[in-house]
């Protein structure tokens, strides 16, 4: 027979689908449901535009969204049988049309998951369906649960047997359908439809409940028996190193199987696993060069593998990442060395950063520095009201102000002029879109989009709002001004962001040269100076390992993918210089901010024995926050020979994650590792909490020097969790009882669980990914060659540990070091006496606390003392008083 048959997974869940293509067309109903004039907040039972920016809460319009199009969604599935290759047409939910697709094969994840997630710029509908076919060979009931985050139709032999209206946001809804399916093969098709308002996670999963039944795959000329036998082999390919930098990805498998491989698309010769089971695949297909100010490329590539059998249709899909990006751990040359080395590699991409950098470098040349297709990324982003087109803005902003009118295209710059006359700046002005405005970072972005806009064109009247550029400058400032006052006093929510806090140096440096008012010049120069001394007190040789507020997995596993990568570089001469151009280059072409020596300094010693704390704790408001709640962090940092350890104290002790980092141990080489509660297998920028970043359930952590605690709630909604420990990117490593043990160069790093970890050995998480054998509860360590000689003395050193799993708790006496407890409740305790309390009351942590500074509160004078150096800050008065200021009288440029 022409079909595949498959296994369902260990808990049921069906793995292989036919899956057609997702169908995508712009949103046009938001105006019939959100009004796009007035007040954005809710009103009179009509959501308000604020819902449109803030995923968690848009399910409201979503289902008003529905409500309108419900009718057009089909009401059967199509007359054609599903099969592998085969062309069909779907009625479209969008238009009086049709839609076509060719069923195309698909194996989930293991969770069973269809992932139809991603991110769109601008508000869009989206719709796909995918088929299966389930064999018994006797009739007996069956319950499927079906989960989706949005509207779905099940159809099963062509009956409708579940019509799901409903919206989530990152967790799916569940629906069970009970059934009794007859002997043979039963047809199941699901149609799912959902709108993408910036991030959408669309997902569609079904499993079984009962006994175990066939999933089929018709698919003309496939050999079922031979596929079977190929699938096997399938199941054993994998990747053992997420990351290449050399343009060649290893794969290991069965010695002697052939396999065709598809890179990113593209076919490559077959390759054949050697004796030793590797086989080496050209990565001819990576991502594109990112041509937008902040968005920077994961680097990954999807590997597709099949057997060199073209009876043989199972397939397996592995990402890895081509990184050939220029690193550095090792500091070569000076300043003005490291500036050239930037903007030479930014001449090199594009968009507004590539003319920026070309312009610093012509020097007195007369040659035209603006040119029509440097801008085309940013106008497209700007005139339809794509999410990010803040970020656009304010580059424009800066080629505006520091490249002459003699050396732009003269249609370039009236193209510029246009679109920023037209655009929209708050979330309080006309229109409905689905630029995000809430997030601190976009926040202080907009903020000075519409400062700098508005005075650049004081006297011109914006088509949006109807006001003039001095009242769009007027009203930016105000905004812009709270903002900074609120983080030099408090500190951010999204801390030590290895994505966000460049964006925040965008913004500032951008005030820093070009505001018109010296008050906010100064303050903005005071903030961008604290935040940079946050970055050098909280990286280690180009990496930026702390713990993060906000974060994304291909940073974690890649520090040269960091968007505060390139500003080190700059700075210090350590990071990467990689796809996040724009704010390192408009820090390397400002004419007004000079980085204070003492921060350089700081960042110069990654080998320093260094501990440091550092505090946030702020409110969020309505208005511009979407919450109404306090946030804090409190950041500890280890750092110093062999590498860093970082985490967040007892940071939202058991509540669901977003995006964050709490915990990670940096080695030589920026090779991190961290374990999380994932929400998913996905770890996309589009699914927060996903399975590398952020988490479930947050975890319980504590650090004391360079060991961190980390307990996990021990519930089906937390007890799984992951390790990220890259066992081929060591120099040596080893698994010994409970302790996983590895050494690169002269770091060295441990992590305990009760019973040991059992390693990932198949897929694209390979020797990567480490599983607890028995509870969610882990301990690890840092040290260096200085305090063990090799791998083998740290190993002898390690101690046991005392694990209380019914608690949830732990006891261990790390090297030369106290004993240190902590459990799920009650005190984190250090030689049996709870650190948290100081003359007999809970302690508050300073704001800042290290080797260079200590300021107990943040409305304290920062005074920072390092190398001969120093550094003054006022954040009350919002003034950098020492050295002197960098600002010194009329702003820069046009």
């Amino acid at each position: 027979m022409s079909r595949t048959v498959h296994r369902l997974g260990p808990d049921g869940a069906i793995l292989d689908w036919l899956v057609g293509p997702v169908w995508e067309a712009p949103c046009t109903a938001l105006d019939e449901v959100v009004p796009p004039d007035g007040p954005p907040w809710d009103d009179d039972g009509r959501p308000g535009r604020w819902r449109l920016t803030n995923g968690p809460d848009a399910a409201v319009v979503k289902d008003a969204l529905y409500a309108v199009r419900a009718p057009s969604v089909p009401p059967s599935p199509p007359s054609s049988e599903p099969a592998e290759g085969v062309d069909f047409t779907w009625p479209s939910p969008f238009a009086d049309e049709e839609l076509h697709g060719t069923w195309e094969r698909h194996r989930t994840a293991r969770d069973g998951v269809l992932e139809r997630s991603t991110f769109c710029y601008t508000p869009t509908e989206r719709a796909f369906v995918a088929a299966t076919r389930v064999e018994v060979d006797q009739p007996e009931v069956r319950r499927l649960v079906v989960r989706s985050t949005g509207p779905l139709r099940v159809w099963l032999r062509g009956e409708l047997v579940l019509d799901h209206d409903e919206f989530g946001y990152m967790q799916p809804w569940t629906r069970v359908v009970e059934t009794l399916l007859p002997s043979g093969t039963s047809d199941l098709l699901v149609a799912s439809w959902n709108v993408a308002l910036r991030e959408v996670r669309q997902t569609v999963s079904v499993r079984v409940e009962g006994l175990p039944l066939r999933v089929v795959i018709p698919s003309e000329g496939a050999d079922e028996h031979r596929d079977s036998v190929g699938e096997g082999l399938l199941d054993a390919v994998a990747v053992r190193q997420w990351e290449t930098a050399d343009g060649v990805a290893t794969l290991h498998g069965p010695p002697g199987l052939r396999v065709r491989v598809d890179v990113g698309g593209r076919p490559v010769p077959p390759v054949t696993f050697d004796e030793s089971g590797s086989a080496e695949v050209p990565l001819v297909a990576a991502d594109a060069d990112s041509e937008q100010a902040s968005m920077l490329g994961t680097g990954e590539v999807t590997l597709t593998v099949q057997v060199d059998d073209q009876t043989c249709r199972s397939r397996r899909q592995l990402l890895v990442g081509h990184l050939p990006w220029r690193q550095r751990h090792e500091p070569e040359g000076a300043p003005e060395t490291w500036r050239t080395e930037l903007l030479e590699h930014v001449k090199g991409r594009s968009g507004s950063a590539r003319a920026l950098a070309r312009h610093a470098l012509a020097g007195d040349s007369a040659a035209v520095s603006v040119l029509p297709e440097d801008l085309t990324a940013a106008l497209r982003f700007i005139t339809s009201r794509s999410d990010c087109a803040d970020f656009e803005a304010v580059g424009l902003m800066l080629l505006w102000h520091r490249v002459p009118e003699t050396r732009w295209d003269p249609s370039a710059r009236t193209s510029v002029r246009e679109a920023l006359l037209d655009f929209k700046y708050w979330i309080d002005q006309p229109g409905n879109d689905a630029m995000c405005y809430f997030t601190e970072n976009h926040q202080m972005v907009w903020h000075t989009a519409e400062t700098l806009v508005g005075e650049a064109f004081s006297d011109e009247k914006f088509s949006n709002t109807g006001w003039t550029g001095t009242e769009h400058a007027d009203h930016g400032r105000e905004l812009a001004r709270a903002w900074i006052q609120r983080k030099l006093t408090s500190g951010f929510s999204e801390f030590d962001s290895n994505a966000y806090l460049a964006i925040d140096a965008l913004a500032l440096v951008a005030l820093v040269d070009h505001a018109v008012d010296e008050d906010l010049r100064r303050s903005a120069e005071a903030l961008l100076d604290k935040i940079l001394l946050t970055l050098a007190c909280n990286s280690w040789r180009g990496t930026h390992g702390s713990a993060h507020g906000r974060s994304y997995t291909p940073t974690l596993r890649a520090s040269c993918l960091e968007e505060t990568a390139a500003i080190m570089w700059l700075f210090w001469g350590l990071g990467a210089l990689n796809e996040a151009a724009l704010p390192a280059t408009a820090l390397a072409t400002s004419t007004a901010y000079v980085l204070p020596e003492a921060v350089r300094a700081i960042a110069s010693e990654p080998d320093h024995e260094w501990t440091g704390t550092q505090h946030y704790r702020g409110d969020y408001a309505m208005e511009r926050d979407l919450l109404t709640r306090s946030y804090a962090s409190t950041v500890v940092v280890r750092r110093g020979p062999g590498g860093m350890v970082s985490s967040a104290q007892d940071y939202r002790v058991g509540l669901p994650g977003l995006q964050e980092h709490i915990w990670g141990i940096t080695l030589p080489g920026s090779l991190q590792v961290w374990a999380t509660n994932p929400a998913a297998e996905n770890h996309g920028s589009h699914t927060r909490p996903s399975g590398w970043v952020g988490h479930r359930v947050l975890p319980r952590v504590r650090q004391h020097g360079r060991t961190v605690i980390a307990l996990h709630r021990g519930d089906r909604l937390a007890e799984q969790v992951h390790l990220w420990f890259p066992a081929a990117r060591f120099d040596e490593w080893e698994a010994r009882g409970e302790w996983l043990i590895g050494r690169k160069t002269d770091g060295l790093v441990a992590v305990a669980t009760p019973g040991g970890f059992d390693p990932t050995t198949t897929g694209d998480e390979a020797w990567q990914r480490w599983v607890p054998r028995q509870a969610p509860l882990l301990v690890a360590m840092h040290a260096h060659t200085g305090q063990c000689a090799d791998l083998a003395e740290f190993a002898e050193s390690l101690p046991e540990v005392g694990w209380r799993v019914e608690h949830g708790g732990v006891r261990v006496s790390p090297l030369d070091g106290p004993t240190l407890e902590l459990a799920w409740t009650g005190p984190f305790l250090v030689d049996d006496r709870p650190v948290d309390v100081a003359a007999g009351l809970p302690v508050v942590p300073p704001h800042l606390d290290n080797p260079a500074t200590t300021v107990a509160a943040p409305t304290d004078p920062v005074l920072v003392d390092w190398a001969g150096h120093r550094l003054e800050i006022d954040p009350v008065a919002g003034r950098r008083l020492v050295p002197a200021s960098g600002i010194d009288g009329e702003p820069r440029g046009g």
